[in-house]
């Protein structure tokens, strides 16, 4: 059981995870609109979480080698990771930041879904009516303008939804040896590697030409880099149900900065479809810990 103050930092922790990673995001946007290219950019990504995890062991004097145990099913975890990671960066490729990220912000209700079928929570009628209310919303956000909406976007984004629930409900369950930090540095390298031997097999790394693309590559680099690995030290003392209601401020946050930074704004009927699928998913977890 966390003491109070400790429970305090971890939820303060997590509203920077929401901040960064939604300014992650706008910068992803920011690149591709100048030139940066998806294998490119998910490689980066990977490649500066790992480089801050392994600074991070280095200051805390955690010895990477020898392994305690059998690091495959964090293998495991980094290849979600890779799959995650394209399909989120497909996604804010070919939608608008804040619609991508809403959709890819199906996760948190995922997520206890897929608690309850673990048998760690029950599928009650509070789940049922945030199943609908959640529906309604994902229909109005989907149901204006259509044919502006990329349907290969929206997949892309409910993939990475599906493998980042994965990742959120088996980290804190497998390869219990691992400390933190271990476990999500072989899980960051492991991505990394992935996409450093697609880059090498398809043509290699990508640098932007313009400023802008090079900068926006960079903040997504960075701001993951923190964001990620901060998310996965924090979610073993919170829990994955806990994690995921406090991250739903990533999308405001993805509205508010991609409406300052690059001009996109939902319509006034897409705000009310995002706050119902926002509110349906806290109403899940919220009513799921009463209940418990």
């Amino acid at each position: 059981m966390l003491s109070r103050s400790r429970r305090l930092i971890a939820l303060a922790a997590l509203f920077g995870v929401a901040l960064t990673l939604g300014s992650g995001h706008v910068c992803a946007r920011l690149a591709f609109r100048n030139g940066a290219e998806l294998l490119s950019a998910a490689a980066v990504r990977a490649l500066f979480a790992a480089v801050f995890l392994f600074a991070l062991l280095r200051l805390r004097g955690i010895p990477i080698l020898p392994l305690r145990a059998s690091p495959r099913p964090v293998f495991v975890l980094g290849l979600l990771i890779c799959v995650q990671t394209l399909a989120v960066q497909a996604a804010v490729a070919r939608l608008p930041v804040t619609l991508a990220i809403l959709l890819f912000y199906t996760y948190p209700f995922f997520t206890g879904v897929a608690s309850s079928a673990i048998g760690t929570e029950r599928l009650g009628g509070h789940a049922l009516a945030a199943l609908v209310l959640a529906f309604g919303g994902l229909t109005l956000v989907l149901g204006v303008h259509t044919a502006d909406i990329d349907l290969v976007g929206v997949v892309a984004a409910l993939s990475a939804s599906a493998a980042f629930t994965v990742v959120l409900v088996l980290t804190p369950r497998v390869a219990p040896a691992f400390a933190a930090p271990l476990r999500t540095f072989i899980m960051m390298a492991t991505a990394a590697a992935v996409f450093g031997a697609a880059l090498a097999m398809t043509g290699g790394f990508h640098w932007p030409d313009s400023v802008p693309g090079q900068l926006g590559l960079l903040g997504l680099g960075g701001f993951y880099a923190v964001g990620i690995s901060v998310l996965f030290l924090v979610l073993p003392l919170l829990g994955a149900t806990q994690t995921a209601v406090v991250l739903n401020l990533e999308p405001v946050m993805v509205a508010l900065i991609a409406w300052a930074a690059l001009g996109e704004a939902l319509s006034g009927l897409q705000m009310i479809g995002a706050l119902m699928v926002v509110g349906a998913v806290i109403y899940f977890q919220v009513a799921g810990r009463a209940k418990a």
